[in-house]
């Protein structure tokens, strides 16, 4: 068993036996039997790759919280930025059991608090499409029972690992209420190549998505220092000098943030939202 303030990617899943973190269910409210009303009018069931609102990108990071997230974040608020973050909630499952740190738990409040839309990246991040559809269901409830122990609700949106999440999948994701979003912009960082991330960029940033908008849906991840520390701000400066808003996911959706999350008893937009910092 792998402990995530030592490790990349947890050794130990689902597929590997019953004592991994995998197998394991997360302490909280248990969200089962929530209901899962259709909250707005962005399309549940079906991958979305593309924005709609013209001249808008999304910049969004999948796989934290981790250990360059507070430097992202640093970042982000130095130049009024707004982003997506997809959280991989298995890195917190030590935290929620053991009760002696709280790292984490404290970054995906800031994260919120700062202004930023939370958004769900499963809990194990195994590819989707080699679960069961039991398996599928336990991975997004798992997840959302530590996002909602930690904020006290969760979100409506979601990204499947690896974007692998064919029709069977979706409509599965359908069902519980999410919006399933993969992403036009992605310049693989996570290989490490900045020199291709960045030209990739450019190269899409100067034309339109294939809906024949000018408005993108970036990917990256804060699990990587490059990203942090190069790529962001080159994103940020490059995308503000080509005429671009710099967005959260459910903007460049034309979704109001009324619908991003989901009460745990009711299943509607929740009531009472905390304060954000926001400009």
């Amino acid at each position: 068993m792998t402990h995530p303030n030592f490790a990349g990617q947890h050794a130990c899943l689902w597929d590997y036996g019953l004592a991994c973190d995998g197998t394991q269910w997360p302490p909280g409210f248990n969200t089962s039997d929530t209901p899962r009303p259709k909250l707005g009018d962005v399309p549940y069931g079906t991958k979305i790759f593309n924005c709609k609102v013209e001249n808008t990108l999304a910049l969004t990071y999948d796989d934290g919280p981790r250990e360059w997230t507070a430097d992202l974040l640093d970042i982000l608020k130095a130049n009024g930025v707004k982003a997506t973050f997809y959280i991989r909630t298995i890195n917190l499952y030590w935290e929620l059991i053991a009760h002696k740190f709280d790292e984490r738990s404290t970054l995906i409040r800031r994260i919120y608090n700062e202004g930023h839309q939370i958004a769900g990246h499963t809990w194990g991040h195994k590819n989707l499409d080699k679960m069961t559809r039991q398996q599928r269901r336990d991975e997004q409830i798992k997840a959302e029972i530590v996002l909602n122990d930690i904020l006290g609700f969760f979100p409506t949106y979601m990204r499947p690992p690896f974007n692998i999440c064919g029709p069977q999948c979706q409509e599965e994701m359908g069902e519980l209420g999410y919006h399933v979003t993969a992403a036009d912009l992605d310049g693989r960082d996570w290989e490490g190549n900045y020199t291709y991330t960045e030209q990739n960029f450019m190269e899409k940033i100067k034309g339109k998505n294939r809906n024949g908008v000018r408005a993108w849906l970036g990917l990256a991840h804060d699990t990587h220092e490059g990203t942090v520390h190069r790529y962001t701000q080159f994103m940020i400066d490059n995308a503000r000098a080509h005429g671009y808003k710099l967005v959260r996911v459910g903007e460049c959706l034309d979704d109001p943030e009324e619908n991003w999350y989901r009460d745990p008893l009711t299943g509607d937009r929740p009531v009472e939202m905390p304060p954000r910092d926001m400009p």
